[in-house]
């Protein structure tokens, strides 16, 4: 890199940087309760990005078929201690408990 090379890069890298017109919670709080007219944001691809054509086929010797379904195991313990917990919360709130 010349001279000249880093003092352009120099110049661009300790440049102040702008302001922006709302913080990225701001931006946020905006799209989640859809205030300010702001439009939605979309997951959708563009049209040069979608695939044409149908999926391709999984390769030999592929995990295709051979995974079963999940299963959730122990669930209804963990609602059942979280429960306990919320009614532990509350009760040391009413008597005055701080945390």
């Amino acid at each position: 890199m010349t001279r000249g090379d880093a003092q352009k890069v120099a110049r661009v890298k300790f440049t102040p940087r702008k302001q922006f017109a709302m913080t990225k919670e701001e931006h946020l709080a905006r799209w989640a309760t859809n205030y300010g007219g702001q439009g939605k944001i979309g997951w959708t691809r563009d049209g040069n990005l979608v695939r044409r054509g149908p999926p391709n086929k999984p390769r030999p010797g592929s995990s295709k078929g051979k995974i079963g379904k999940t299963r959730v195991i122990g669930a209804k313990r963990v609602l059942k201690d979280f429960r306990f917990l919320v009614s532990t919360l509350r009760q040391l709130v009413a008597k005055g408990g701080k945390f």
